[in-house]
C-alpha cells in the first residue's frame, strides 16, 4: 500500500469529496441523520457538541435543528485564532451562527454562552467532522489539529460523520497517523454506527 501521508492524502480527500455526485451526499447525509437521530446516545443526550457543515462536508444542520426543538443544549466551535483551539458556545437558534474563520459559519465570540467540553456529563455527545475516517476511529482533518485537542478533553461520546465513501482501512497505513492523533470512538455511517476498532 502507498504511504501517501497526510498532505497528500488530504489533497486526493477532498477532490474526491468534491466529486462525489450530489445525489449521493445528499442520500447519504439524510441517512447519517436518521441513524443518529434514532440511536440511543442521541436520545439519551442531554447536550450535543457539533461542528456546522459547510460545502460538501456530512450536514449537520437538520441534527442541530432536531435538537434545538428537542430542548437540548447545542453548542458549536469558534476557532481561537493564534491558539489552534476551539471554544463552544451554546446557540439558542440554527440562524446564531455567521462566516468567521476561514469562512466556517461559527457562534459569536460570547462569554455568556460558552461550554467547558471537559466538564459536561458523559452522555454528552460530539459530532465530529473528517475528510476521510478509517475503522479504528481515527480521522484526516484539514490539518489544525483544532479536534484532536478537542477529542483529548471531552470525556462524553465521542462520533465521526462520514459517508462509506470517504471510510478507509487505515489511515495508519496510509502515513496519515500520527502519534498526537485522538481517534472516536464510534463512526456514523449512511448504514449505520460502527465501533471502533482500535487494537
Amino acid at each position: 500500500m502507498e504511504l501517501l501521508g497526510k498532505n497528500n492524502l488530504r489533497r486526493r480527500a477532498l477532490t474526491l469529496r468534491e466529486q462525489l455526485d450530489a445525489s449521493y451526499r445528499a442520500e447519504a447525509d439524510a441517512a447519517i441523520f436518521r441513524v443518529i437521530a434514532e440511536s440511543a446516545w442521541y436520545r439519551e443526550a442531554p447536550i450535543v457538541l457539533t461542528y456546522v457543515s459547510v460545502d460538501t462536508e456530512v450536514d449537520t444542520r437538520a441534527i442541530i435543528a432536531r435538537s434545538l426543538e428537542a430542548g437540548k443544549v447545542v453548542a458549536v466551535p469558534r476557532c481561537v485564532r493564534g491558539t489552534k483551539t476551539m471554544a463552544w458556545h451554546r446557540l439558542a437558534s440554527p440562524d446564531d451562527v455567521r462566516p468567521g474563520f476561514c469562512g466556517l459559519d461559527e457562534p459569536a465570540n460570547d462569554d455568556a454562552t460558552l461550554l467547558n467540553p471537559a466538564q459536561v456529563p458523559a452522555a454528552a455527545l460530539a459530532l465530529v467532522p473528517g475528510l476521510l475516517f478509517d475503522d479504528a476511529g481515527y480521522r484526516l482533518g484539514y490539518g489544525g489539529g483544532y479536534y484532536d485537542r478537542f477529542l483529548a478533553e471531552f470525556l462524553g461520546i465521542s462520533l465521526g460523520l462520514v459517508r462509506e465513501q470517504q471510510r478507509v482501512d487505515s489511515l495508519e497505513a496510509l502515513g496519515a497517523c500520527g502519534a498526537l492523533d485522538i481517534p472516536v470512538s464510534w463512526l456514523a455511517t449512511e448504514e449505520g454506527l460502527a465501533a471502533a476498532t482500535i487494537l
